[in-house]
């Protein structure tokens, strides 16, 4: 009896490192199998509307904030996911920073049609497992008075074996956050030239159960 309960404990600790093992594998290369491609466009108020809809959004879908006075446009294409399931979401980190900047998502389109920006508290695992995504840690967006300034960073796409997504995105202000009835501080955000060289784009996979399974750095 003591000889089978000693096998059971063996096999129960050896799956658990089985499993571990495969955890960690997919943390660090998840999503390596899949094609993608990224588009990233700063657009204006008056060059908005002709680049989303370059961008596949229907004519008159888009919807921005007024008060932006630039536009991060991002198009996200990807092919062989298998198997299809979950969600990808995708966010956008102002990499001239350090930790980079979350930017704040106004809306986005893809197959589910018109979408806005999400965030979840699950998300807060990737600050700890990818160095280049410190920026999305909840306490770099806390004001004195505990109050949490976290942008709804996220745009949201089914995990279909191919699909597109269109996104549009804004800077926000991650300086101290002034207490009630104070004045707000400078404007610390810094206009965006070259996408390329001032952003990254990050690719987050999300399973069924919402748990968030691994992140792929796609763009930046």
């Amino acid at each position: 009896m003591k000889r089978l309960v000693f096998a059971v404990l063996v096999l129960v600790v050896a799956v658990a490192g089985i499993l571990h093992v495969r955890r960690e594998r997919e943390w660090a290369h998840g999503g390596a199998g899949i094609d993608v491609s990224v588009d990233a466009v700063v657009a204006t108020a008056q060059t908005f509307d002709d680049t989303v809809v370059r961008f596949g959004v229907p004519p008159g879908e888009a919807v921005r904030y007024v008060g932006a006075a630039q536009s991060l446009v991002v198009r996200v294409r990807w092919s062989g996911v298998q198997p299809a399931g979950g969600w990808f979401q995708v966010m956008v980190l102002d990499k001239r920073v350090n930790p980079g900047r979350l930017l704040t998502v106004d809306s986005s389109w893809s197959s589910e049609g018109a979408s806005g920006g999400n965030w979840a508290g699950t998300y807060e695992i990737l600050a700890e497992r990818y160095d280049w995504l410190g920026g999305v840690a909840e306490e770099l967006y806390v004001d004195a008075d505990g109050w949490n300034h976290q942008p709804t960073a996220a745009a949201s796409a089914p995990a279909t074996e191919s699909g597109t997504m269109t996104a549009w995105y804004r800077q926000i202000r991650r300086g101290q956050h002034p207490r009630h009835g104070e004045p707000q501080p400078p404007d610390d955000t810094i206009p965006i030239t070259d996408p390329a060289k001032d952003t990254l784009v990050a690719m987050v996979f999300v399973d069924e159960e919402g748990e968030v399974r691994w992140a792929r750095r796609i763009f930046g």
